[in-house]
């Protein structure tokens, strides 16, 4: 399985609405809201990191309330 991680800015007065609609995404495992920069932590699991990075353009960005994202992509060092 392949993980990616999406840190997003969001507007304040949608944050509950984006953690929801965030948390219905197919892939997304875990949505926590998080101090400092950014709002919100997401992570997310699916078979191929292209997929993932599908899922994170098409519907995560396009969710109402999230002004900008950064995705994070791990890589394993084994």
């Amino acid at each position: 399985m392949e993980n990616i991680f999406i840190l997003a800015k969001v507007d304040a007065t949608l944050v509950n609405n984006v953690i929801e609609s965030a948390r219905a995404v197919q892939s997304v495992k875990d949505v926590h809201a998080v101090t400092g920069p950014y709002d919100l932590f997401i992570s997310m699991e699916g078979e191929s990191v292209a997929k993932l990075l599908s899922k994170a353009i098409k519907e995560i960005s396009a969710i109402e309330g999230i002004q900008c994202t950064e995705t994070l992509v791990s890589i394993n060092l084994d």
